[in-house]
């Protein structure tokens, strides 16, 4: 297996800006699109949908009720007083995309390996300038000078369903978790030959039960 050239510090860097988050028509698979405004080009990263949602909440300056895991890591490295320099889409290798992130911490700088997706929600959280590499944009960048020749099918419906479908699975996990303890629960009361005990365990494992059938 081949391993990607990493361009850093001393690579041709471009600097752009998110343009927009998309979904794929034919796939449903979201993506980015980070732009280069001086020369119209345009790269298109593929990203999964808890990213596409973190990174168009955003851009449309939509606040979550609870900190999500990127406002998490914002307030942490706030905390530590570590600053976010910036983050650069540095390298494609058999189609996957590579960034490092440039952190500046006790006078020190450090550079972390990450996927594009974790870089690009964060540096919109601390307000940290994006670069992608110079020929990383001239492998995959396309050309594009106006917006709207952009053909994007509207991620909103898709991506904003995400917390509501994290919190069914969630409440679904827990849901099995009760049953499963009630079951063991009615098993041992029966073996003990406790049957009211048994028959209150039952009821409330009935209830349960029609609660999974009704999600």
């Amino acid at each position: 297996m081949s391993t990607p050239q990493k361009v850093g510090k001393e690579g041709a860097m471009i600097r752009v800006r998110v343009m927009a988050v998309g979904v794929e028509p034919t796939s449903k698979w979201p993506f980015v699109l980070l732009k280069d405004d001086e020369s119209g080009m345009v790269l298109p990263i593929g990203i999964g949908f808890f990213e596409a949602n973190q990174i168009s909440m955003k851009l449309e300056n939509r606040e979550p009720p609870r900190p999500m895991p990127y406002d998490l890591l914002r307030s942490i490295l706030e905390q530590l007083g570590v600053t976010v320099e910036k983050v650069v889409v540095n390298a494609l290798a058999q189609n996957t995309f590579f960034a490092l992130i440039t952190l500046k911490v006790d006078g020190q700088t450090l550079e972390i390996d990450s996927r594009p997706s974790d870089a690009i929600a964060l540096a919109l959280r601390v307000q940290a300038p994006i670069y992608v590499a110079e020929e990383v944009m001239e492998e995959a960048g396309v050309q594009m000078r106006d917006q709207e020749e952009v053909k994007l099918e509207s991620p909103e419906e898709e991506l904003r369903e995400i917390p509501a479908k994290m919190e069914a699975a969630v409440e679904a996990e827990e849901l099995e978790k009760k049953i499963g303890v009630l079951r063991l629960k009615l098993q041992k009361a029966v073996e003990n030959e406790n049957y009211e005990e048994a028959a209150k365990i039952r009821d409330e494992l009935r209830a349960l039960e029609e609660r999974r059938k009704e999600s």
